[in-house]
């Protein structure tokens, strides 16, 4: 009977996955002492700190959101998620007093942050409290990408010092990520799966994913880990509002111009004509899910088409107008287009995404603390002053993987690469001829992409200089 009783109830706590988790899953048991599906957020916390309050904050969190304390197992009907108890996630704490170089501390939150999860047993989640001092602390956490996203892991650290501040539990939530799977599965059972599969194989049907020249062959064999790093470079800080004003004048926002400068240096590097980038999307709607913590993410996939007379402001009305169609059929997984053996594929539908993150009135803290790091300063967030550490992560995922970093008064473009395919001379070559073609969109869009320079007229005769016949 005990037995039986236990069945039953290991069963009453299993719940079925997304197709974006399934996904995800199986890239785990491809390689899963990868951390390149590591999601993490760090912040540096001035002042006293109550430990014993931060351990109860911790649980009325990790409570409140289920998918923290999961594990997830191979079952008859497939991967499933298993719920479990509040105390699967557990508060670290690291003595490292009078380390207060930054770059130390950001070693420590990284060190963290790539040890790769247990999704079988360990969980999905882990807290850490580094202890500086008496009166300075880092609060780390660190979750799977299985059941987490960029807005979710905010969410997260934010209810954490919310509950931390009234040392009350938070409220339950009116809908979980249940819901959203649930919302899945009707869509995909329904009449509505065919009108997005014509959709999508009509609208990818001209263009293969875009690639770059990359420094060594790509391995035919799936990789046991999934090597990355990171290049980023701060756009100047004068460029920002003329990026805006620029992006006003041609009607387009200032997403579809960034995006559409490049899908030009693609275009530029690789001379492909057309091709596919992706755009990992937010799938978060809906009434009820503004405060859920979860895998709450699409690519979408959007085609490139350029000649010798595209100019920029074309290539970013091209864009924007792709964007707007995709969109529209966002419901469909982009785990499937890949075709009948989604997770095996060796072709995906494409091998470089780009995206802008941009906090906005629903994520305070991420505003705050995103808006004080681009000043160099604090901010103060329920009561305490707090500082972001930024770490790289999510590496080796894509070929090249971009994100526009935005604040109120900044931008940064981060490129993520795969170090199996390019050297971080390379990457860093890209990312300057990104940040030189973006200046050129801004001061004249109408000029044709295919006559900008990609380098100083300097870095061209350096390279010039090594095809000189005295060097041979």
């Amino acid at each position: 009977m005990d037995r039986e009783r236990a069945l039953a109830d290991g069963q009453e706590r299993e719940r079925a996955l997304s197709i974006g988790q399934e996904a995800l899953w199986f890239l785990y048991r491809m390689a899963p002492d990868s951390p390149a599906y590591n999601v993490q957020a760090a912040l540096r916390v001035r002042g006293a700190l109550d430990e014993a309050r931060l351990r109860r904050a911790l649980r009325a969190v990790v409570e409140r959101h289920d998918v923290l304390r999961s594990t997830f197992t191979e079952t008859a009907a497939g991967p499933r998620r298993v719920i479990g108890l509040p105390d699967l996630v557990p508060l670290q704490v690291r003595e490292v007093p009078g380390v207060t170089d930054t770059g130390l501390l950001e070693k420590h939150v990284k060190a963290f942050g790539d040890t790769p999860f247990d999704l079988t047993g360990e969980g999905t989640c882990r807290a850490l409290l580094l202890r500086i001092g008496p009166d300075d602390h880092v609060i780390v956490v660190s979750t799977h990408h299985i059941v987490t996203d960029a807005t979710s892991q905010w969410l997260l650290l934010q209810d954490l010092l919310d509950a931390y501040a009234t040392d009350t539990a938070p409220p339950p939530l009116a809908r979980g990520y249940d819901d959203c799977v649930q919302g899945e599965q009707e869509l995909l059972e329904g009449p509505r799966r065919e009108q997005l599969v014509a959709f999508w194989q009509e609208f990818c049907a001209d263009a293969g994913a875009g690639e770059l020249p990359a420094d060594r062959p790509r391995s035919p064999r799936p990789p046991a880990v999934f090597n990355g790093a990171t290049c980023e470079a701060r756009i100047p800080d004068e460029l920002v509002p003329r990026l805006r004003e620029a992006a006003k004048r041609a009607k387009v926002t200032p997403f579809a111009l960034t995006l559409g400068v490049f899908q030009a240096l693609v275009h530029r590097y690789s001379g492909q004509r057309d091709f596919l980038v992706g755009c990992p999307t937010t799938t978060r709607s809906g009434p009820g899910m503004r405060e859920v913590v979860g895998y709450l993410v699409n690519t979408l996939v959007l085609p490139a088409h350029f000649t010798g007379a595209t100019t920029f402001a074309q290539a970013a009305h091209t864009a924007q107008r792709q964007v707007m169609r995709a969109m529209k059929h966002i419901g469909y997984p982009y785990a499937l287009l890949a075709g009948e053996e989604p997770y095996s594929s060796r072709n995906p539908p494409v091998r470089m995404v780009f995206t802008m993150v941009a906090p906005g009135r629903l994520e305070p803290l991420l505003m705050q603390v995103t808006e004080a790091a681009a000043r160099g300063t604090d901010t103060e967030y329920a009561g305490l002053r707090i500082e972001l550490i930024e770490v790289p992560q999510l590496e080796g995922q894509f070929d090249i993987n971009v994100e526009m970093r935005q604040s109120a008064s900044s931008l940064t473009a981060v490129f993520r690469y795969a170090t199996d395919l390019f050297d971080e001379a390379t990457v860093r070559r890209l990312l300057d001829s990104y940040v030189r073609l973006l200046a050129e969109a801004i001061d004249d869009p109408d000029a044709p992409v295919a006559g900008a320079a990609l380098v100083e007229a300097d870095d061209l005769d350096d390279l010039l200089a090594l095809g000189e016949a005295s060097d041979w």
